[in-house]
């Protein structure tokens, strides 16, 4: 939690998303989203970049990519979803 009061929460998709890989990989992702809401240099929302015809924005972790949404009237980072991509960025192994 950053000192603006920021936490993050999975949904339920991205909780299963997350229970089908790999504990090293879970472990990474979980380290960036507790780093993101405890930045004192950027907040959260400064994170996320636009997705095209959507109303959520992704976060890039290594090579995956959480869809996520801020919701800054309660300060919370909610992931919606992840998905592994390949290096050019295209959807690899969906998680969806």
């Amino acid at each position: 939690m950053s000192d603006d009061g920021w936490t993050w929460e999975l949904s339920s998709t991205a909780e299963d998303d997350l229970d089908g890989l790999s504990p090293t990989e879970q472990d990474r992702i979980l380290d960036k989203l507790d780093e993101i809401v405890s930045s004192p240099w950027r907040d959260p929302p400064d994170y996320g970049e636009p997705l095209q015809n959507s109303p959520y924005k992704k976060i890039r972790v290594g090579e995956f990519r959480l869809s996520v949404t801020f919701r800054q009237d309660d300060g919370r980072l909610v992931v919606v979803a992840d998905q592994h991509g390949d290096v050019r960025g295209e959807v690899g192994r969906g998680l969806v």
